[in-house]
């Protein structure tokens, strides 16, 4: 299985658009996908129009009740993309899991238990906070990926979550296969892009994909819409740089596998 996990604690650096865009992209690459929403906000539940059947069971049920996580699972517009919606009582999921021995790692056993395993990619959208639902995102994941804009607070924040992710991993005695940087929304004209974007290079070589998103109106318009980008306009620049990050993807997670 390969899990992948969009986070940073620093909101508004777009991971809900890239996480749905590459998981439609992949899809598009007949790939087997399975999509969860672990914020509250559920945005990237919108974004896919993900909605459950009112006699279906939800993530919290599935954790907290330990319900099989099949029945969590709702089709979306894409035959081979599947997803795992936020519900209402996502609010309440937080709180109901600190009583629950072995909290830190609900979602994983929850995948685990899914027997076969049908998807090829499992991709997980977390909030930008600190909390049980934090880490039930990132331990059932093999790779991450920080999606950052190129500005300061973006630039400086990476210090804090990397400081965290060490800590994280130390205490739980975790590792992960993958951690990548996602650069997006970066203007080549603009020359605070350009310095950050040395800076990361700099300093995050090691973790900076070698590939990025441009800055691209397009997005804003494919969200209006509830579209993915790839498919609202399939020649921008934006579908293009998914397309591009698709295909990394794609070959690192298979040179993982070997």
């Amino acid at each position: 299985m390969n899990a992948i996990t969009f986070f940073n604690i620093k909101g508004g650096t777009g991971k809900t658009t890239l996480s749905s865009s590459i998981g439609w992209l992949l899809a598009e690459e007949a790939h087997s996908v399975l999509m969860i929403d672990l914020d509250p906000q559920g945005h990237l539940t919108q974004s896919l129009r993900g909605k459950p059947k009112k006699s279906q069971t939800s993530l919290y049920y599935s954790l907290i009740h330990e319900r099989p996580l099949s029945g969590a699972i709702v089709p979306t517009a894409h035959p081979r993309l599947s997803l795992i919606p936020a519900t209402e009582d996502h609010l309440y999921l937080n709180n109901a899991l600190i009583t629950k021995p072995w909290r830190e790692w609900k979602l994983k056993d929850a995948l685990s238990a899914l027997h076969p395993f049908p998807y090829d990619t499992v991709i997980i959208d977390v909030g930008a906070s600190l909390s049980l639902l934090t880490y039930n995102a990132l331990f059932a994941a093999q790779t991450l990926i920080i999606p950052v804009l190129p500005d300061l607070f973006s630039y400086l924040s990476l210090k804090s979550l990397f400081t965290y992710l060490e800590k994280t991993c130390k205490d739980f005695k975790y590792n992960f296969k993958m951690i990548w940087i996602l650069l997006n929304k970066l203007n080549n004209h603009r020359p605070l892009d350009r310095e950050n974007r040395q800076a990361l290079m700099k300093y995050y070589q090691k973790f900076l994909m070698p590939v990025m998103v441009r800055e691209d109106l397009k997005f804003s318009q494919a969200t209006k819409h509830q579209m993915p980008v790839s498919t609202f306009a399939p020649q921008s620049t934006a579908a293009r740089d998914l397309k591009k990050v698709t295909r990394f993807l794609e070959e690192v997670l298979s040179q993982a596998k070997t």
